[in-house]
């Protein structure tokens, strides 16, 4: 029986066979139907633009979106050094892809500029998949864009090679860093999601006291280094370098917004070797921080919450393809022992396939959401493709 929507993985030590193989794959799978979209997940193992340049070669003009990751997801868990591509197929489907290469040197004009897009675009676009630079630049701009959308807006910000200061995002025939790329999902296709997390608040809590562009200098005027050494017991010094400068995104700031009721979630990508947090969005000064920690058994349960949640998002549409974006920090936590936390997905969706890696930040808001959109780490985001017409 042909499908709808297909993926396929090959972990080949050559990035553009990884590719040609992954692709094949899922077009054999698909028979005689001409792909309406592409959708790649690609190992830092490989370079992103040799992988682009082979799976162009196979599928032509067919809409591609993407981007970098530490490592690829399916809904079997971890696909580390391979290639991953999701394809949907079916009449009435379409989509499109817009990208920015200048994201991060001009984040307040992309921003506009994707507003500018989508509101041309008006009753074509039902859904939108944003992947961006996830180190540089600050995600949380496009926030204010996306609340004045009615539409379900799914994003995540590429992990792939993020210790060297490059990640890369894929969209169209272009593979780079600093961009943002934007699928817009429309015709028969809609988009569900949700969102949650499995991170625990310890008590701990700090005053924001010095902040600087995307780097925390001060908590409780203190070196973020030296507060979290009083916390967790670890030598000042030992902060400055790995492991520690690097597992410090295990603890990430829960940053009060409504009072203790409502933290946003704020993660370091590391600690400096002055004792500072660089982060990937700004945190204002004079907010309050609570420490907070992993509880895996917490991310099953978070999983599960946010597939529930996505799916009553999607309403009445018969799910195609989930899209797994989830935190980098998960994959530290759960120590290559993710495959049954992932493998429930088959069960809240049988028949469904999974595509997805793991990202420095989640950007989710649904349409009918009552809060505005909010750029959050350490959580797991579900995206659902559902096609409107067909009987689930």
């Amino acid at each position: 029986m042909t499908k709808s929507a297909v993926i396929g993985f090959s972990r080949h030590w050559d990035g553009r066979e990884a590719a040609r193989q992954a692709v094949q794959s899922a077009l054999d799978q698909l028979g005689n139907s001409r792909p309406a979209l592409a959708l790649l997940s690609v190992s830092q193992d490989y370079t992103a633009a040799d992988v682009l340049q082979a799976a162009g070669n196979l599928l032509g003009n067919v809409p591609v979106w993407g981007f970098h990751t530490t490592c690829p997801l399916s809904a079997e868990g971890e696909q580390p050094r391979t290639v991953g591509v999701a394809l949907i197929a079916g009449s009435g489907y379409k989509a499109s892809i817009n990208w920015w290469p200048n994201f991060v040197q001009d984040g307040h004009g992309v921003a506009t500029q994707f507003a500018r897009v989508v509101r041309t675009q008006t009753g074509n676009t039902q859904g939108i998949l944003l992947a961006a630079d996830g180190v540089n630049g600050d995600a949380s701009l496009l926030c204010e864009s996306i609340d004045q959308m009615n539409l379900h807006v799914a994003g995540g910000l590429a992990s792939g090679d993020y210790r060297s200061g490059r990640t890369i995002c894929i969209g169209g025939n272009h593979a780079g860093s600093g961009a943002l790329s934007a699928l817009l999902l429309g015709g028969r296709l809609r988009l569900g999601l949700g969102q949650a997390h499995g991170w625990k608040d310890t008590g701990w809590l700090w005053k924001v006291t010095r902040v600087r562009d995307l780097w925390v200098q001060g908590l409780d005027d203190k070196s973020p280094a030296a507060a979290l050494s009083e916390v967790l017991g670890y030598p000042e010094k030992d902060w400055f370098s790995p492991p520690l400068s690097e597992y410090v995104r295990l603890y990430p700031l829960g940053i009060e917004t409504d009072g203790r009721k409502s933290l946003l979630l704020r993660s370091p990508l590391r600690v400096e070797v002055d004792g500072n947090l660089r982060m990937n969005s700004h945190i204002a000064e004079g907010k309050m921080a609570h420490l907070m920690v992993g509880d895996p058994a917490a991310c099953q349960t978070a999983l599960k919450t946010a597939a529930d949640e996505a799916v009553r998002s999607l309403g009445s549409a018969a799910p195609l393809l989930g899209i797994l974006l989830v935190d980098e920090a998960w994959r530290t936590l759960l120590e290559g022992h993710s495959g049954p936390i992932y493998e429930q997905l088959q069960a809240t969706l049988p028949g469904v396939p999974w595509i997805g890696g793991y990202t420095l930040g989640q950007l989710g808001w649904p349409a009918t959401g009552s809060v505005s959109s909010q750029l959050v780490n350490q959580h797991a985001l579900i995206a659902l493709i559902g096609d409107a017409e067909a009987q689930s």
